[in-house]
Formats: structure tokens, C-alpha cells, sequence
């Protein structure tokens, strides 16, 4: 989604109005850029019982040219970061490109500049599919590249434009390590192993300045006895590996450098101590904490964060076969400390120790 702001000019294919609890009429600029005609219908539909405001209340009024869209978001007092970012993620679900891909989101009277940007940033976050792997017929294909993606602008008064726009592109930013951990959680595990995960960690690193990523293969993790990351991972033919991100590693600080450590089986069967078999195609989800941790730099990257911060992921798939790890086992750890294993489905800790 391309995100952008403006001046109460343009009405775009949809102009959605956001309007709080308790409206009675058409709020200042609603209008503005609509023909005589088309302004009468549609103040005549937000003076009407039809609109009240309430949270996730839609009401349509189809012009030439323009579908207007009036978009309830309860009351004004009640217009958190999370509340406002939520409504404009629902509100893009309510939207078919078939009405066109140039959105206007007219924020007027009573919007405060947070709130606009978080309702901005709902919708950014909520674009997002996965369907990579999704056969699709070569005339959907050609429905899809010919509505292309969506195209966003916010109004809003003059006084907000300068900031509102420094805003959203920074929530832009955000959202790209957001949408970046998505596709990492929805993978397939037989796409999505330890060791592609660190490929694909070193391929994002590559031509950026302020970043470095290592990837400890197996034989690194046996050479620094990090026995619990291996016996989680010897059952499977996909050998475990723990991958480090480093964002602006030379940077100077007195203070305390972050650490972000994230869970990465890339698929947990439990092991010996076996799942039951219901819903267990969505243990690929167990890499989620190091999915999290690629996009949290992703992210901080985007938005030029300048501070230091380090990541590690440990990553390992917890597969039952003949040399996997057992209940009953002894494993030596990185710490000096030994792990007396009752259960292999308890393989997280296991990893992070």
C-alpha cells in the first residue's frame, strides 16, 4: 500500500469520512471536491437516522465517480492508538477494489493528529496476504496486476499535514517488519527450516551498512557446546543453527545494549513425547519468536533507528526419529549446567538455554 497525505481536494474511487459517535450532520470539509448533486445526497445521509457513529457502522452514498463511504468509530474520547488503529484495519476489510484502489480517508473535525495516524497505520498493517503458494488461474492473475495495489491518502487541516505525513511513513516503516514476520510465521515447514532461515537472514543483511548477521552452523554449535539447541534438533534431517543480528554495531552508548532472543522450531512435532495429531500443521507457528526478532530489525532498519541493538534466534526443527532426543536424557549445556529432559515437548527452553 502506497500511503500518502493531502489537502481536502481529491475524493480518489472511495472516500471514506470517519465519524465519531453521536454525529447529526455532515462534518466541515466532507464534501469538499464532490459535485453540487453529489454534496446534497451526501449530507443528506449523514443528517439522516441511518448515521449514528457507532463503532463499525458503515454507510454507503454512491456518486458518479466516487463511493462515500461514512465510517462509524464510536466516541471521539474513547480514540486510543489501539482503538483507532484498529477501526481503520477493520475498515479496510469492509472495501472491494472492485470500487477502484485510490482510497481517501478525509479525517475531519474532533480528529486528534495520533489517532489519524494510528487509523492509517491499521490500514497499512491490514493489507497483507500470504498466498504465495496459491495456484491461482492466469485470468485472476491478470484481475489482480490490473487493479494493482491500493493507494492511500489521508486528509486532514494543513496545520497536521507535516507531521501527519512524518507518521505514517514511519508507521510504514514499522509495518514492513511487521508484514516481514507474517511471512516468516506462515511458511511451511518444508520451506522454512533453521538453515534457510539463516540464509535468508544473511541475504537481508547483505548491502546494508549498519547491519551484520552470523549464522552458527552445527559444527560451530558443537564447537561452543550449545548441546541444548542440537538435542532438540537431532531428530530431524534439517540440523539446528542460531543466527545473530546486530543493528548498528559500532554505535557509542553508556547505556545498556538490548537484547532480543526469539524461539525459532520451525516445526514442533513434540518429538518422542509426540502432539496428538489435531491442528498439528499449525506448530510452524512455533518459529514465531524468531520471527518476530528478523522483523523487529527489519523494522528498526526502515525507520533508521540509530541506537544498538543485538538479536539471536535459535532454530531447530523437533522431529521424533531414531536419533532424536529422549525423556530421560542428560544434556550438557553452554553454562556448565545440565538439563535432565522428562519431556521433549518442552524443547523451548531447551533451545534458549
Amino acid at each position: 500500500m502506497d500511503a500518502t497525505v493531502g489537502k481536502f481536494e481529491e475524493t480518489g474511487d472511495i472516500l471514506i469520512i470517519p465519524v465519531f459517535k453521536g454525529v447529526e450532520k455532515a462534518p466541515n470539509n466532507t464534501t469538499t471536491g464532490l459535485s453540487r448533486g453529489a454534496s446534497i445526497a451526501v449530507k443528506a445521509a449523514a443528517a439522516s437516522e441511518a448515521l449514528t457513529g457507532k463503532r463499525g457502522e458503515l454507510l454507503h452514498v454512491w456518486t458518479k465517480g466516487c463511493m462515500v463511504v461514512f465510517y462509524g468509530v464510536g466516541k471521539s474520547s474513547t480514540q486510543t492508538h489501539k482503538a483507532a488503529r484498529d477501526a481503520g484495519a477493520k475498515c479496510l476489510t469492509k472495501l472491494s477494489k472492485n470500487h477502484g484502489t485510490d482510497v481517501v480517508v478525509r479525517f475531519t473535525s474532533g480528529w486528534k493528529l495520533e489517532a489519524m495516524a494510528a487509523f492509517a497505520e491499521g490500514m497499512i498493517l491490514r493489507d497483507y496476504a500470504f498466498d504465495k503458494y496459491q495456484n491461482q488461474s492466469s485470468s485472476t492473475k491478470k484481475n489482480k496486476a490490473e487493479k494493482g495495489p491500493w493507494k492511500l491518502t489521508c486528509q486532514a487541516s494543513s496545520r497536521h499535514l507535516e507531521k501527519l505525513s512524518d507518521a505514517i511513513e514511519r508507521r510504514a516503516a514499522i509495518a514492513t517488519g511487521v508484514h516481514l514476520a507474517r511471512d516468516l510465521g506462515n511458511e511451511p515447514a518444508n520451506k522454512l527450516y533453521p538453515e534457510e532461515y539463516g540464509i535468508r537472514a544473511l541475504a537481508w543483511a547483505k548491502g546494508k551498512d549498519n547491519v551484520e548477521v552470523d549464522v552458527w552452523d552445527y559444527e560451530r554449535l558443537h564447537s561452543e557446546k550449545m548441546e541444548g539447541v542440537i538435542a532438540v534438533g537431532k531428530g530431524s534431517i534439517h540440523k539446528p543453527c542460531m543466527v545473530f543480528f546486530r543493528l548498528n554495531p559500532r554505535a557509542q552508548s553508556d547505556e545498556k545494549v538490548p537484547c532480543i532472543v526469539g524461539k525459532g522450531i520451525t516445526f514442533d512435532t513434540g518429538g518422542i513425547s509426540l502432539k496428538a495429531g489435531a491442528k498439528m500443521d499449525e506448530m510452524k507457528f512455533d518459529m514465531h519468536g524468531s520471527a518476530t526478532v528478523f522483523g523487529l530489525f527489519q523494522g528498526l532498519h526502515a525507520t533508521g533507528y540509530e541506537g544498538r541493538v543485538n538479536g539471536i534466534t535459535c532454530m531447530a526443527e523437533n522431529m521424533p526419529s531414531a536419533e532424536a532426543y529422549r525423556p530421560g536424557d542428560v544434556i550438557d549445556t553452554y553454562s556448565g549446567k545440565t538439563i535432565e529432559v522428562l519431556n521433549t515437548d518442552a524443547e523451548g527452553r531447551n533451545v534458549l538455554a
